[in-house]
């Protein structure tokens, strides 16, 4: 592949090559969602490979610890905090999300590509507990992300519950693992836009099932 080529060529840092080839890839996305392209040229180009990357290890929440976090944090973050720990959503695209994309009678979140991250539309499955802390914050429309600041409310909720330093982005690798260990490989690839074979390098029985039954277990505490 020429892209892949060219890049290859220039004096760039592995993680930056792989950034620009994901840039590529959104402006292919984009081209095939406006019927400028037929296939994407890029479907079967791999990433390149970066040799530090297998050696990285991925600090996850154990359910205690997420239990205690949200059960500390602001309320109005609640669902934003939920949404990132329970969904294979990014935080990027959780503060785009708008209450109407949520579909819990369906047991759904309907992103549209506009707000995804690789420009694709989204169909995230909602959790039956996921569904337990966003029901008493539901709204039929409206940013799901409250008008405050998020890392004031973060640090805060962390600081409570007594997780410091955080682990780097700690919920979606949560999710991730307790879903490797309870869905598989496939669901958790399809929910969280990742590739299987990089599920299975950094994620393969990091957490027991177990602990994954007791993480898809976490809901409020009745008041």
């Amino acid at each position: 592949m020429e892209v892949k080529s060219w890049l290859s060529s220039e004096p760039l840092a592995v993680k930056t090559r792989n950034r620009h080839l994901g840039y590529v890839r959104n402006i292919l996305g984009i081209a095939q969602e406006w019927n400028l392209l037929d296939v994407d040229p890029l479907a079967k180009v791999s990433t390149f490979n970066d040799p530090h990357s297998k050696t990285a290890k991925v600090s996850i929440l154990t359910p205690d610890q997420l239990e205690e976090f949200l059960r500390v944090a602001d309320p109005d973050f609640v669902p934003f905090f939920a949404l990132n720990a329970f969904t294979g959503l990014r935080q990027e695209e959780v503060i785009r999300l708008d209450w109407s994309e949520i579909k819990l009678d369906r047991c759904l979140i309907d992103l549209p590509f506009q707000k995804s991250k690789n420009r694709k539309r989204k169909l995230i499955e909602v959790s039956e507990n996921l569904i337990a802390w966003l029901k008493p914050h539901e709204q039929l429309a409206g940013s799901v992300m409250p008008r405050k600041k998020l890392q004031l409310a973060f640090e805060s909720a962390a600081k409570k519950a007594g997780i410091l330093p955080w682990p780097q982005n700690a919920l979606r690798h949560s999710f991730c693992s307790y879903a490797v260990a309870s869905r598989g490989f496939d669901w958790t690839a399809a929910q969280a836009d990742h590739s299987v074979r990089m599920l299975r390098e950094r994620y393969w029985e990091v957490v027991a099932k177990d602990d994954a039954t007791k993480y898809w277990g976490i809901k409020p505490t009745p008041k």
